[in-house]
């Protein structure tokens, strides 16, 4: 029994946490100067034996899945892993298989043709394959293949190097810098021993993937070493050789999707709350059987989830974004009354206000009229100082508006100034007699910059309510395709028959991040 990660929930905090202790730079951010990537499929058709042993592996599954095999014998993992050498070349299930036009023919040929046309300029090609790496043993290899069928080709056997050859650091150098200088101009290797480190992009103008990986970050490995900067060649060339009817097409189908889950999540995408885990490395009974079948619903099955997944994801956005225009659209009314109610008092306060400008001065404190700043200011530092506690209290007045002293809770503010008319007006905080009379006049003489301030921000309100209201009313614009995408995915899942539990050798453990 083995227990590995099934689930990855709660996205958005996990990388929340993630983004304190790194710095995400990807890719598409960073925009770096590096060589246009052409990408192309070869499709290579399957022969009879390889339907044939496919069928077999329907028969496995089942077998598995009726729990009439021991996981020790034979589980989901190794009829993947069978399946997976069969679509690269079916000599490595049984070494007298036919392969006149498989795989290792296509790929000579386009290596070939590169090596021709890149002569000149004594480019490089790197070829990966993960599986059936070289062997002295006598068992077939597709790495020594493929260097035969090159050689007989015409390409000299000192162009071509295989990786697993060079084992020290030191002789891998020599390699990497023989591949940057052109005097090898053909390697082959595995992600594992060909990653990062492997610096081999100066002349690099191809790249193939025989087989294809389980994780998405082995495939940016490998086209990491041609996507790169230094690389001479304005564009390059990336092959991916799929068999059809077999698990090639599905492995990377999967892969994209897996990729694009990943890359939602380190750009921030904040509306993803869980996902599957991008590691997994067996496929399921139902897909295996599909795929034995050639039904085209187990592609068309990874184009509806990709989808699928999308739009539930800008549905859910969507979703959200209305309950908070609801929330906002609640609040609005009551906020355009009390500004409304503002301008009424501040327009009322301007008409019943009276001049004490210049030699018109005139201030109340504390029962005694001064026509002198000077004087009034003195009494109202006198005033202002003498209020200890209590609420806002009233210590004269000025322009026909009373003048009271305001104790803030805030930690800093203190005591400060306000004029209560239809609204209040506060008028800050000063340290002198001369300052306490020009923070009130201030007051003042801002009435028409304050009545200029409410209008603009009503206006404001009014817009925004408009905006909501409309946006309210609109329904969401993919909301046919997202039912149909559901309903085509429950009709594939019946058809595939995945609705069904199955047997695995996997106890599948939920982990909340």
């Amino acid at each position: 029994m083995h227990t590995r990660f099934a689930r990855f929930v709660n996205l958005p905090e996990l990388m929340s946490m993630f983004g304190e202790v790194a710095d995400i730079r990807t890719a598409e951010m960073l925009k770096l100067p590096v060589p246009a990537a052409h990408k192309e499929t070869v499709t290579i058709k399957p022969t009879a034996d390889l339907k044939a042993f496919v069928q077999t592996l329907v028969e496995r599954a089942e077998a598995i899945r009726n729990g009439n095999v021991s996981p020790s014998v034979d589980n989901m993992l190794a009829v993947t892993n069978d399946g997976r050498k069969a679509a690269l070349d079916m000599r490595l299930i049984d070494s007298f298989a036919e392969v006149e036009n498989g795989k290792v023919n296509h790929c000579a040929g386009e290596v070939f043709g590169i090596w021709g046309e890149t002569k000149l300029f004594r480019g490089t090609q790197i070829v990966f394959c993960d599986l059936s790496t070289p062997v002295e043993n006598g068992r077939f290899s597709v790495y020594q293949a493929l260097r035969q069928n090159l050689v007989e080709r015409g390409v000299p056997i000192e162009d071509i190097a295989f990786i697993h050859d060079y084992e020290s650091d030191a002789a891998k150098e020599e390699l990497f810098k023989a591949a940057r200088d052109g005097r090898i101009r053909i390697l082959l290797g595995s992600t594992q021993k060909m990653g990062v480190g492997t610096n081999i992009q100066t002349r690099l103008a191809a790249l193939h993937h025989l087989d294809a990986p389980w994780r998405p970050s082995d495939v940016e490995q490998r086209e990491g070493r041609i996507i790169r900067q230094g690389n001479l060649n304005e564009r390059v060339r990336i092959y991916r050789y799929v068999t059809e009817g077999s698990f090639d097409a599905y492995i990377w189908q999967t892969l994209e999707t897996k990729a694009r889950f990943i890359a939602q999540v380190m750009q921030g995408d904040t509306g993803m709350r869980s996902a599957e885990d991008v590691e997994l490395a067996a496929l399921s009974y139902a897909e295996v059987k599909a795929l034995a079948s050639g039904n085209p619903l187990v592609l068309e099955k990874a184009g509806v989830d990709t989808e699928l997944a999308k739009l539930s994801l800008l549905r859910s956005q969507w979703d959200q974004q209305q309950w908070r225009n609801k929330q906002e659209l609640a609040t609005l009314p009551g906020r355009i009354e009390r500004v409304q109610a503002r301008i009424t008092g501040i327009e009322s306060d301007m008409a019943s206000r009276q001049d004490v400008s210049g030699s018109k001065f005139l201030m109340e404190v504390e029962g005694n009229r001064y026509t002198d700043r000077a004087e009034a200011g003195k009494a109202l530092l006198h005033a202002v100082y003498g209020v200890k506690s209590g609420g806002d209290r009233k210590i004269g007045q000025i322009a026909g508006f009373p003048i009271a002293v305001q104790l803030s809770a805030l930690e800093g503010v203190g005591k400060q100034l306000v004029i209560l008319g239809g609204v209040e007006y506060r008028c800050g905080q000063a340290e002198s007699a001369q300052g306490f009379v020009r923070v009130l006049e201030n007051a003042l003489n801002r009435m028409e910059q304050c009545l200029l301030e409410e209008q603009e921000y009503l206006a404001r309100t009014e817009k925004r309510m408009a905006d909501i209201q409309a946006e309210a009313a609109k329904p969401f614009d993919k909301a046919a395709r997202l039912e149909w995408l559901k309903q085509r995915q429950r009709e594939i899942e019946a058809e595939l028959d995945l609705s069904k539990g199955e047997n695995t050798a996997v106890d599948e453990t939920e982990e909340i991040a």
